[in-house]
């Protein structure tokens, strides 16, 4: 969205898990005319996935032999589907993307197309047209009030096997020691806390112990997502490690969130104007 309002470029997105277009195609246009929502959940995602691939494969055919068609490929390998027939860019320019975008469509595939200073300098275009977008988020269960509790989201899973983001896979005992001090530290004696992997109990049970009320809302919610936003959007304030979903939620929502830390008193205050720059953030934003 900041590349479309600063370079007045067309931009489409290809459906992923987490956004489609809203009207039933296999992209949509980025930009303040948005035409997605977010994905609805279906038993036939697995095929889905598999004809989005096919789908991305052929783009990626075409666009690399057809004249005045690019096809692109960014960073590292294992961030973009297999098999796709491009020319491979390590040092990515933007600059260079959008001087031939002028002239030549492109197609582009990987981790990396972004430019965090325009997203600074559109902050407030993008927040509001997203936010149109999205609609209004409500809490889904009603006696959680607004503001009145710590949102926290552990993030493990695959992070886990990433050995650059090893430094910030904290243990239970620091999750808990992090949570404790931001809850005293605010005053919200509420937790809100997702995980993509299974909740440990030493840790809810210690946080029960001194007094914190402790909510797991279910993962198997119809709607994961909109259920994480609604959570996410209304929080009092966000404890997590570098998630990229919470980080960019966080960037519509939060002025500012909390990090765990085995240093600085078990919490690392992050502005998230400043994510992009500041460590450890920087590690899964970059």
């Amino acid at each position: 969205m900041a590349l479309s309002n600063e370079y007045n470029i067309k931009i489409e997105k290809i459906n992923d898990s987490f956004i489609e277009s809203s009207d039933c195609k296999f992209k949509f246009l980025i930009g303040k005319d948005n035409y997605w929502r977010i994905a609805k959940k279906r038993k036939d995602k697995y095929l889905k996935r598999l004809f989005l691939k096919i789908y991305i494969i052929l783009l990626h055919i075409s666009y690399f032999l057809l004249p005045f068609f690019k096809s692109y490929l960014i960073g590292d390998s294992n961030n973009r589907p297999r098999f796709l027939l491009g020319n491979k860019i390590n040092n990515f320019e933007i600059s260079k993307i959008i001087s031939e975008a002028k002239h030549s469509r492109l197609i582009i595939s990987g981790w990396g197309l972004r430019d965090w200073d325009l997203v600074k300098k559109y902050k407030r275009s993008i927040v509001k047209d997203l936010k149109k977008n999205l609609g209004n988020l409500n809490v889904n269960q009603g006696f959680l009030n607004a503001k009145k509790y710590v949102f926290v989201h552990i993030r493990r899973g695959d992070f886990l096997d990433v050995e650059n983001l090893k430094q910030i896979n904290f243990s239970n005992e620091i999750w808990t020691k992090s949570i404790k001090k931001l809850c005293f530290k605010t005053s919200i004696m509420k937790v809100v806390i997702f995980s993509d992997s299974e909740m440990p109990n030493e840790i809810t049970l210690d946080l029960k112990k001194s007094g914190i009320k402790v909510i797991n809302p279910d993962k198997n919610y119809k709607n994961f997502l909109l259920n994480f936003m609604s959570y996410i959007s209304n929080a009092g304030v966000v404890l997590c490690n570098a998630s990229t979903l919470t980080l960019s939620l966080s960037f519509l929502y939060h002025d500012e969130i909390y990090l765990p830390s085995k240093k600085n008193n078990f919490l690392q205050k992050v502005l998230i104007d400043e994510a992009h720059n500041s460590f450890p953030t920087n590690l899964n934003w970059k």
